[in-house]
């Protein structure tokens, strides 16, 4: 997979394709542009060497509420990068109007395309040379000299925007694209040894799919469980947690998933650490052990006897990935495991990574460092699978193999 250092900028139109996607509020103003700063470093360094940087990005989807303009996300960028940088928006994706601007860029220029998501076909998962043919690529490409892909936390779409140029333009990684994949390959081919897996949060068909490929390969030697992954541990072991845990689950439909859960442990329990106590919401947090089940309230997040065993765990590890909070976190008084969690992992000497947006911002928020921190959320789980991510592969295999149609 080539990277911006394969080639000479000076004087190139960069096609960049990023994942400014941001929380908005009710009124579709952007309320948090973490990504936007970190997609910043690959446009400055383009910049800075030269070349006319073309951004290609999207924002929610048609119809959605997040669905808006990239007006907003050029002008946040230009706080980013700060006035020495010239950053321009133009309210189109693609065509005369966008080729005759690229024209007319100078070196170092930045220049924001309107939402990809507006243009028909983007969401379609078609392959390189399907997508290469739509009139929105052959225009752009045709303004191009070459597309860089920085936008890993999509990596797991087979979008247009996201594959459709690495067959007819020299590709590359972009520094946020090339950094992913290194730290996430460093996870998964050769994890330095203790590996500790951290999974929680309420998506327990990605997390136990992780689970048993890490286990199956033996990358990780543990893995720690916390939230809705847990609690379905503990049903599939014949724990009896409470009418408003087991209410809450079946609302949820995650019943559904305790016949994998007795899979995972009749294979691997020894290897799975399910919290051994809870903390609930009676009058303010309060902790009870596993023989006061079933309970009366709602488990919102491990208790402490649960946090002091993970966190000998993870300090004994040499690497450590985290996925998904630990309990409520939303609450503060629920936060409570995910942070000691997160702060074991950051006092721990070995190799810690998180991922996802709630992570990151959890993180940021009670400036907790780790060693690396993935934007990405849904790709990332996909590459802790084991999984291909057509974005990623595009750029090994898809480089100028075909042309497109007249």
């Amino acid at each position: 997979m080539r990277t911006l250092l394969d080639f000479a900028l000076n004087d190139k139109v960069c096609l960049i394709r990023v994942d400014f996607n941001c929380p908005l509020d009710d009124d579709k103003k952007i309320q948090d542009y973490t990504r936007i700063k970190a997609h910043a470093e690959t446009i400055k360094a383009i910049s800075d060497n030269l070349g006319k940087s073309v951004i290609i990005a999207h924002q929610g989807r048609p119809g959605s509420s997040d669905f808006s303009s990239l007006a907003q996300h050029s002008e946040k960028l230009q706080l980013v990068l700060s006035e020495r940088y010239k950053v321009d928006f133009i309210g189109q994706t693609h065509g005369v109007e966008v080729e005759q601007r690229i024209s007319r860029m100078n070196p170092g220029d930045i220049l924001v395309l309107e939402n990809v998501r507006q243009v028909e076909g983007e969401t379609e998962n078609k392959t390189s040379q399907e997508h290469a043919n739509n009139v929105y690529i052959k225009s752009l490409a045709k303004a191009g000299d070459i597309f860089i892909n920085d936008a890993f936390s999509a990596a797991h779409r087979s979008h247009m925007s996201l594959v459709g140029f690495t067959g007819i333009l020299p590709s590359a990684a972009g520094l946020i694209m090339e950094r992913e994949v290194t730290n996430l390959q460093r996870v998964v081919d050769n994890p330095q040894k203790p590996c500790v897996f951290i999974l929680g949060g309420v998506k327990p068909e990605d997390s136990f799919k992780v689970a048993d490929y890490v286990l199956r390969k033996d990358i990780a030697d543990a893995v720690l469980t916390g939230g809705v992954i847990s609690e379905i541990l503990l049903i599939a072991m014949g724990k009896s947690l409470g009418i408003p845990t087991m209410n809450f689950l079946k609302k949820k439909n995650l019943l559904q998933f305790v016949d994998p859960a007795k899979k995972l442990l009749s294979e691997f329990t020894d290897k799975i650490e399910i919290q051994q106590d809870f903390a609930v919401d009676e009058n303010g947090r309060t902790n009870y052990t596993m023989k006061d089940l079933p309970l009366n309230a709602s488990i919102l997040d491990i208790g402490e006897k649960t946090i002091q065993l993970y966190t000998e765990i993870i300090q004994n590890s040499s690497t450590c990935v985290f996925n998904g909070p630990m309990g409520k976190f939303e609450e503060p008084e629920f936060a409570k495991g995910t942070l000691e969690v997160f702060k074991a992992m950051s006092k721990s000497q070995g190799f810690s990574l998180a991922g996802g947006g709630h992570s990151i911002s959890i993180l940021e928020k009670n400036k907790i460092k780790l060693s690396y921190m993935s934007t990405a959320g849904g790709a990332m789980i996909r590459f802790l699978m084991g999984k291909t991510l057509p974005a990623i592969d595009a750029l090994y295999t898809n480089v100028q193999q075909f042309s497109v149609e007249d």
